[in-house]
């Protein structure tokens, strides 16, 4: 019965590879052991601490020495490469945020900045001094249904009746997105009333 296969076949390149390494480590074993051997015979010792690094250099056999260098020429060339990755994704990471950042300014007509302890600031685009930090609450107070923020700081600006859209919106109601629909709303008419640019504004704030 014959069996036909490809001649560079999966299983041909692991035989191939590890009869490679199979070589290369007897290679290196007789090296090591035809050394050993001439050192017995010449009744040297190794002493590195007296003799110097030189001296340890000439007991090391040349294969030896030779796939040391091999593995740490092949250990640096993954370094190199797992640099360029990791660069790569830091670029294309810091475009794909800039795109979330501008589809939610000209979407929902606000600005997100996120802080590594987890708080949020929310800017609008219509009056750049209307902005407040948020904060996740803890599954603790939440009762374990799901995550939720809470208002813990505020710009200066804002719509004239802002205090009675917290009173409603976050402590009565507790719906932190009608709130800030609510504040985008009367911000937005504030800006028209007064003439902004509001197209100016979306892109000013993509490109900051």
């Amino acid at each position: 019965m014959r069996v036909l296969c490809l001649r560079d076949n999966p299983a041909q390149q692991w035989s191939d590879l590890r009869q490679s390494i199979m070589d290369r480590l007897k290679s290196e074993n007789e090296a090591l052991m035809r050394r050993l051997r001439e050192l017995e015979s010449s009744g040297v010792v190794a002493d590195t601490e007296s003799s110097g690094a030189s001296r340890g250099e000439e007991l090391v056999p040349r294969e030896s020495w030779e796939v040391l260098q091999k593995e740490k020429e092949e250990l640096e060339d993954v370094v190199k490469q797992k640099e360029k990755r990791l660069l790569r994704l830091q670029q294309v990471f810091t475009a794909k945020s800039a795109e979330f950042r501008e589809a939610i300014a000209s979407i929902l007509g606000l600005k997100l900045a996120f802080y590594p302890n987890g708080q949020v600031r929310v800017t609008s685009i219509y009056d750049l001094s209307a902005s407040f930090v948020f904060q996740p609450l803890s599954k603790s107070s939440t009762g374990g249904d799901g995550a939720r923020m809470q208002l813990i700081a505020q710009g200066e600006g804002g719509p004239q009746d802002l205090p009675q859209l917290m009173h409603y919106w976050v402590e009565e109601e507790q719906c932190i997105p009608g709130f800030l629909a609510s504040v985008t709303l009367e911000c937005y008419d504030k800006s028209k009333r007064e003439g902004g640019d509001l197209s100016g504004a979306i892109r000013a704030l993509s490109s900051s």
